[in-house]
């Protein structure tokens, strides 16, 4: 079936992984390396039979600030060599795990595919990623159990690598499989917990009357934090391409993205939404609003993370190149999805750490929190929240009381703060700034 050589088995065919890992092979390939990918695709989607049909061939189109200048290219991807597609393909898939070259595992079925699913036992076929995976393990150990395999799911999943190992040994168990076999994924199997950060549009509408099938837009920064211990990590392949970290701790790069590109993302979709505001590119063209940010990051954010400055200067510029990208329009309604559950995690440990060292809330974040319980106030039509989130603000709307009185008393129910003078000043300074 092969026209060459497998090395790298890939579980999704879309527009992340294809803009994400395929250029880093294709880097990796350039410069000696011969890394051959095999797709398989689990999903009704057609882009399997798509790129079948022009030799698993596409081009990724490059577009995007970098160290504030704009970059446009593209680069031809051609390291992709075949595709399954399941459960069409199911004995073709387990015979690969025979394959002793077959070494490196990726996945990126988003966070429902790495849920725990019972699977029917009477199947020859199980219908969960997790089930068939666990088969496909479960052959190698069988037939090959002297050969190697290397797990790197990319889902945005905390721990995901720990969690995938966990799943699988479930599995096991469900389907009744050795008690050796368990052990046998402990001393061969590597299951590496990562961190991956690309936006990727995917196909570039404005490129209509040039674009090619299947291309895929993304922006020039790309990060892949790999974890693991140091004797793995220096086996990766991977550890050669430009945006790759490996380190024996996710933790510090987890919530470096988290407060700071995440956690600026919330704060400014929250004040942009009451300034009527579009997009994060249309919020960062006032010089004003740019040094507000920069002032959270370094007397708020910095501190809390407590990392090297210079290297939190040089992430945080990444940043705002990325928020000013002309190619991509960053939709500030969009970012405001589910905003309670987002700002409890991405800010709320900011601001109590400040709170604890200094008695009082930081004067940024608390505008950023009056400007986020304003928006449910304000404009409770337009947020896309949980409908308990809802709920709450309908009753609070409601109720009696002035609107300062309502963001009081949102901060405690919500956040569970209750300092009052802060939030004050914070609502008073931004009313003034506030379409009247």
């Amino acid at each position: 079936m092969y026209k060459t050589k497998i090395q790298v088995l890939q579980f999704g065919t879309g527009n992340f992984l294809r803009g994400f890992i395929e250029p880093m092979i294709q880097e990796l390939n350039q410069k000696g390396n011969s890394l051959h990918v095999c797709l398989v695709q689990s999903t009704e989607s057609t882009i399997l039979q798509g790129l079948r049909e022009q030799n698993y061939t596409y081009s990724v189109y490059v577009a995007g600030m970098e160290d504030g200048v704009k970059i446009e290219k593209t680069k031809p991807i051609s390291c992709i060599s075949d595709g399954l597609r399941l459960p069409h393909d199911y004995d073709q898939f387990i015979s690969l795990a025979l394959k002793p070259e077959l070494r490196w595992l990726i996945s990126n079925v988003t966070e429902a595919g790495l849920e725990w699913k019972q699977d029917d036992q009477t199947k020859k076929i199980p219908d969960s990623f997790v089930g068939r995976l666990t088969k496909w393990l479960y052959t190698r150990f069988e037939y090959a159990p002297e050969l190697e395999t290397v797990l790197l799911p990319c889902e945005l999943i905390p721990n995901n690598g720990d969690l995938l190992k966990d799943l699988i040994h479930r599995k096991a168990v469900e389907f009744l499989l050795p008690a050796h076999f368990l052990l046998w994924i402990d001393q061969k199997c590597t299951f590496h917990n990562t961190l991956v950060d690309r936006i990727v549009p995917g196909f570039p509408k404005q490129l209509l009357d040039s674009a090619t099938p299947y291309m895929v837009q993304v922006e020039p920064y790309l990060f892949w934090g790999i974890e693991g211990k140091e004797e793995d990590l220096t086996k990766l392949p991977f550890k050669e391409c430009q945006g790759v970290l490996l380190t024996t701790s996710l933790l510090p790069y987890s919530l470096r993205k988290i407060s700071i590109l995440n956690g600026l993302h919330t704060f400014l979709a929250a004040k942009g939404m009451l300034l009527q505001i579009e997009t994060v590119a249309d919020y960062l063209k006032d010089a004003t609003r740019q040094t507000e940010l920069k002032l959270l990051l370094e007397e708020e954010i910095f501190p809390f993370l407590n990392q090297p400055l210079d290297s939190l200067r040089d992430y945080a510029a990444k940043v705002f190149d990325r928020f000013s990208n002309p190619f991509t329009a960053h939709v500030l309604r969009s970012i405001s999805f589910q905003s309670v559950s987002k700002f409890k995690m991405r800010l709320v440990p900011v601001g109590q750490f400040y709170l604890k060292k200094n008695g009082t809330l930081p004067p940024y974040f608390s505008q950023g929190l009056v400007a986020l319980i304003l928006c449910y106030l304000r404009l409770l039509h337009q947020m896309q929240d949980t409908e308990e989130t809802l709920s709450y603000f309908k009753k609070l709307l409601q109720g009696k009381g002035s609107e300062l009185d309502k963001v009081l008393r949102a901060s405690k129910d919500l956040f569970d703060f209750e300092d009052q003078e802060s939030l004050k000043l914070a609502y008073n300074k931004l009313i003034l700034t506030l379409p009247s």
